[in-house]
């Protein structure tokens, strides 16, 4: 009989990766409520239109990526590709944008149908950041330093230090910026239409700025000689630009300009941003954002500013992998049937004052404690037919490598005293 598998890029969470996803939620919703942003949660499906016009009709992700199927009643669904429009409409639908400047952040799953690889699945999770209704520059560089305060603090889980990621930045500037860098550059790219790759060429009449974004070496080496977009600048986005740089410099957040970085949706504009790594092969973008003024216009909203960032979990994960977290912090084990309702008052007890405690109905010590050792628990209390009749406990402490025997009646004290705590 064969196994049954998941769908194709797809995975599921379970053990240390589980543990790992729910630290990166938990950090989120602190650092979210440090900075004031406030949860919102959207379906996984909306109405297709939602999508098209926004993400770029001839965008990959509208041609080739979206999940979109027909409903009973005709009518076209999509399933979230990203978040920034689905928090736009839920903003409109809810009138959220009533009272301005707004924050809001969401966690969850999203789907695109494009091939699976190292750092790309079908079905992915975002951490989506926004900020809606200022034009003030100081918004780009708060959700930067808020990326900047996450990754900082989630690589610092059990000491992993060195992680190799970069900050870079650009500026797309103002609609006529892009207009007419965008004409610029279809000119350059027409001049190497038999040397590019078969998707760049493409997307020279389409929207050339993509051909910026390839991945493929061909056309790395062409867009090395590409008109630069700084060179085509308003004088507003000039100045905008540099305040961005003026804040970063001022909160020593460290990056550097890449000419070329125009991420992968046409909402864009002004400031975009990347936090990449040099871990994870070609899929090294970590957290992606930038501007987007006119986007909630294009919505069916009012003409209010906007910008934010998404990040990807399963990225960040596979930074993570190699790490355990505790699965418990002490493990109970009964020797006997006869001491099982002592052994089991003192599971209680240590689980009513929150204190992580596995039992797994084995007598089997050597065994429990060579699993224990192995699963990073840091105590071991042991309870039999001695500690019964003497109103005591053996504690044994993995990480010391010792023991003592200590009365019940300490019980609480020890706990208070925080001895059952993590040292990770």
């Amino acid at each position: 009989m064969s196994i049954i598998q998941p769908a194709r890029g797809t995975h599921d969470y379970y053990g240390d990766k589980i543990n790992l996803y729910n630290r990166i939620r938990s950090i989120i919703s602190k650092i979210a409520k440090i900075y004031d942003f406030k949860e919102i949660q959207t379906p996984i499906f909306e109405l297709s239109n939602l999508f098209k016009k926004p993400l770029g009709e001839n965008s990959d992700v509208i041609l080739k990526e979206m999940y979109t199927f027909e409903d009973k009643n005709e009518t076209m669904l999509s399933l979230r590709p990203e978040f920034t429009t689905p928090i736009i409409r839920a903003a409109i639908s809810n009138n959220l944008i009533s009272n301005l400047p707004l924050k809001l952040f969401s966690f969850g799953p999203t789907f695109r149908r494009e091939r699976p690889q190292k750092g790309r699945y079908r079905q992915f999770n975002q951490i989506n950041f926004e900020i809606f209704g200022t034009h003030d520059p100081y918004s780009d560089v708060e959700l930067i330093n808020l990326a900047d305060k996450f990754l900082k603090e989630i690589f610092s889980i059990n000491k992993l230090i060195e992680q190799n990621i970069t900050l870079e930045i650009n500026s797309l500037g103002d609609i006529h910026t892009i207009q007419k860098y965008k004409e610029n550059l279809t000119t350059y790219y027409e001049k190497y239409k038999f040397d590019l790759s078969e998707d760049s060429v493409k997307k020279i009449k389409l929207n050339p700025l993509r051909i910026l974004d390839s991945k493929k070496e061909i056309d790395n080496k062409i867009n090395l000689g590409a008109p630069k977009i700084k060179n085509f600048y308003s004088k507003e986005s000039h100045q905008a630009f540099d305040k961005v740089q003026s804040y970063l410099n001022n909160e020593n957040i460290s990056y550097k300009i890449n000419n070329n970085l125009v991420r992968g949706l046409d909402y864009y504009c002004h400031t975009v941003f990347e936090y990449k790594t040099s871990n994870l092969g070609t899929q090294d973008t970590l957290i992606g954002g930038g501007r987007y003024d006119g986007l909630i216009k294009n919505i069916g909203g009012p003409d209010v500013p906007g910008v934010g960032w998404a990040g990807g979990v399963e990225r960040i994960l596979l930074m993570l992998k190699n790490l355990k977290e505790n699965k418990a912090i002490v493990e109970l084990i009964i020797l006997d049937d006869e001491s099982k309702e002592y052994g089991t008052k003192i599971l209680s007890s240590l689980r009513n004052k929150n204190v992580s405690t596995k039992y797994s109905y084995n007598k089997n010590i050597k065994k429990i404690l060579k699993r224990a050792s192995n699963e990073n628990i840091n105590f071991v209390i042991i309870v039999g037919e001695n500690e019964l009749n003497n109103k005591t406990f053996v504690l044994k402490d993995l990480k010391k490598e010792k023991q003592e025997i200590i009365k019940i009646a300490e019980l609480d004290e020890i706990i208070k005293n925080e001895r059952f705590k993590s040292e990770n």
